[in-house]
């Protein structure tokens, strides 16, 4: 299967259908993979428990005073009998005049198959790991955005501490429909539980999560309920961007970005985003315009091509004119810093691997992917301690047994290469004019390029007054990266400032 039909999700990249079998003479499947694939550990009971406690941080070098609020969200079956219990934590401002105003962040990630600790314990939640391995440790979060609005982070079912009951079928929520109708259902009533129907609501997902947030606003229409006050896409994976000319071009830019990052190519004095503008502008030009062509391209005029897309990736002359200009992403991962003797990542570019210690089949052997590796312990020590919350069983950062199982419903296109999310945004923006996006990504991110989700919004005509677009250099996660997760903190306060304006 060529890599650019991988479905970018990771857990992302992972669905049965590109489950790889193990090449003989492989590396077995890693611990990390292991552990991600372990059956879920069923609930005993629902339960409907509301943990709450008084906290404080220093924000911008002054005592910030919040409550924490964990909640335990029993989650209906066909027949209403609860079949699992769905956890969200929850940070809200104390000493607010007039709650109705201020905002509510719902923030969750992707996968599908993984919990909301990334953007929980990485990137906004009030306090934040830093450190890797026995030095991780817990810092009040300069760069969160409780200081702007109250944080609700979601754990969907099956991830986190969010589990099935034993004894009953949760398998409804593992598919697109189910599981945004049943994270819509847990949005919905914390507000309600919570007093905060008036507030402003924002969406905020990453990777399959924006997925998700465009689906929650198709299954909000279609049981005409109020939409949010904005969504937030972060390194998005929405459709719509593959297929031929459309995939390649896309992509492209990223991996220009990646080259100039390792210095593969003449930068001629270019920093990293004039270097992407300049490949995202050939991209959208030349290149498209060659490859539309095919087979009838002139010799002259594919040459031509191919010696400028070796001077933006990297790759020689000769290897761009035998794949007849259209570069996979295992060939340029694997070929890129070949007499190196490196492989580079697909979530993160910037990371590599030696070529000889990468016997599994992509992604399986992507340096960059950690699967929650070493962060499950700290988060619940952080739950128990903290917010006096204790999980009934392990932590499930990543849950690869979802995502090996998910449902591509039907009404969603019946695929992953069929599902298409960007219409159910238009539609919401038509039947909500205050309504506003921000998207945004890494320069660096293979599995999701940042131009492919901007591309899909503008092919279906998002007004461009109510969309924001931001690129970082970085990863799929860029919060990961200090000087991203700072720029991308400063852009979503501007963002919900202006929602709130919009309102």
């Amino acid at each position: 299967m060529p890599m650019r039909r991988l479905i970018p999700l990771v857990a992302l990249l992972l669905t049965p259908a590109t489950l790889p079998a193990q090449d003989e003479g492989s590396a077995p499947m890693s611990p990390a993979f292991l552990r991600a694939m372990e059956p879920m550990v069923p609930r005993d009971t629902a339960s409907a428990r509301v943990v709450t406690r008084q906290a404080r941080i220093t924000l911008n070098g002054r005592p910030f005073a919040y409550r924490a609020i964990v909640t335990e969200q029993p989650m209906p079956g066909a027949d209403g009998a609860p079949v699992a219990v769905a956890v969200s934590y929850a940070y809200v401002a104390d000493r607010v005049s007039d709650p109705a105003k201020r905002p509510v962040l719902f923030l969750f990630n992707g996968g599908p198959g993984a919990s909301s600790s990334p953007l929980h314990m990485q990137a906004f939640g009030p306090r934040r790991m830093v450190g890797t391995g026995d030095a991780a440790h817990l810092e009040d979060n300069r760069f969160t955005l409780l200081d702007i609005a109250d944080l609700v982070f979601i754990d969907p079912v099956g991830t986190g501490a969010s589990m099935p009951v034993a004894g009953r079928d949760a398998s409804p929520y593992f598919g697109v429909g189910g599981d945004a109708r049943g994270v819509a259902l847990m949005i919905e009533r914390w507000l309600a539980a919570n007093g905060r129907t008036a507030s402003p609501v924002l969406l905020v997902g990453e990777s399959y999560g924006t997925a998700r947030a465009l689906a929650i606003l198709n299954e909000t229409m279609a049981a005409k309920k109020p939409l949010p006050d904005g969504v937030v896409l972060l390194s998005s994976a929405i459709g719509d961007s593959d297929g031929p000319v459309v995939s390649d071009a896309v992509l492209f830019p990223t991996l220009a970005a990646v080259a100039w990052y390792h210095g593969a190519v003449d930068r001629a004095g270019q920093g990293v985003a004039a270097w992407y503008d300049a490949a995202l502008h050939f991209a959208q030009t030349d290149y498209a315009a060659a490859l539309m062509q095919g087979a009838s391209l002139p010799a002259a005029d594919k040459a031509r091509i191919a010696a400028r897309m070796a001077a933006f990736t990297g790759l020689p002359i000769a290897t761009i004119m035998a794949k007849n200009l259209r570069l996979e992403r295992r060939d340029f991962m694997l070929g890129l810093l070949a007499d190196k003797g490196l492989r580079t990542g697909q979530l993160d570019g910037r990371a590599t691997r030696a070529l000889a210690d990468s016997r599994l089949r992509p992604p399986f052997d992507d340096p960059s992917m950690s699967l929650g590796m070493g962060t499950a312990s700290l988060i619940e020590r952080y739950l128990k301690d903290d917010l006096r919350y204790a999980v009934p069983s392990a932590y499930r950062s990543l849950n690869l047994g979802i995502n090996f199982k998910w449902s591509w419903d039907k009404d969603y296109g019946g695929s992953y290469r069929a599902a298409a999310f960007a219409p159910y945004l238009t539609a919401a923006m038509a039947a909500k004019p205050t309504l506003r996006l921000f998207a945004a990504g890494g320069y660096y991110d293979i599995t999701t390029p940042v131009y492919a989700g901007q591309f899909a919004i503008e092919q279906q005509g998002v007004p461009a007054g109510r969309a924001t677009f931001r690129r970082y250099a970085a990863g799929h996660s860029a919060f990961e990266d200090v000087d991203a997760l700072a720029a991308l903190s400063g852009d979503l306060h501007r963002f919900v400032e202006e929602v709130v304006a919009a309102r």
